[in-house]
């Protein structure tokens, strides 16, 4: 996925949205109401097709952390502006007294639950990507340079490789015992 999608995606959500509150509580005519319902179909269709290639590209290359979160934000903006809108589409159709066939609405219906399925598995995934990482321990870090200066096994992850590497310690034993 490029740019090339990704951008014109974002832009005509935020046109189409721009386009939903402008018109809220105006009673629309047929024609305009059905092209409100056909655009936010396809942005449907549109936020689906990323959501799948996310999962498509974490099962066979993953992502960078900031990346996922880009492409996740873009998602959970975008199912939350599809069911959004059909609310506001739904609510259009009664003022102008269209049934939701006469206005279009069941192709985005039947579109719904595969929406509110997606957008919890988002939010799972967007959390994860930005989450923080957990701190550091340091009695337990003191605890573990002091068996690795005994020249004890110590269970190394990579926070603690990390901060082992960083101290004066680390190099010094190194130097001596020669560390990868």
């Amino acid at each position: 996925m490029t740019a090339l999608v990704i951008e014109p995606a974002r832009d005509w959500m935020a046109r189409q949205a721009e386009e939903l509150r402008r018109r809220k509580g105006e009673k629309m005519q047929r024609q305009v109401l059905r092209a409100l319902v056909w655009n936010e179909n396809v942005l449907a269709e549109i936020v689906l097709s990323i959501w799948k290639w996310i999962g498509e590209r974490l099962e066979e290359e993953g992502f960078e952390g900031r990346e996922l979160a880009g492409y996740c934000q873009l998602v959970l903006d975008g199912i939350d502006g599809r069911l959004s809108g059909y609310e506001q589409l739904l609510a259009s159709a009664e003022e102008a007294s269209l049934t939701p066939e006469a206005a279009g609405l069941p192709d985005l219906l039947a579109k719904l639950p595969t929406l509110r399925e997606a957008r919890s598995k988002v939010a799972e995934i967007l959390d994860l990507a930005t989450r923080l990482p957990r701190p550091v321990d340091e009695s337990m870090l003191n605890k573990s340079k002091d068996a690795f200066a005994r020249g004890e096994f110590v269970t190394l992850d990579d926070d603690y490789l990390a901060r082992l590497r960083a101290s004066q310690d680390f190099l010094v034993s190194c130097s001596v015992n020669g560390c990868a």
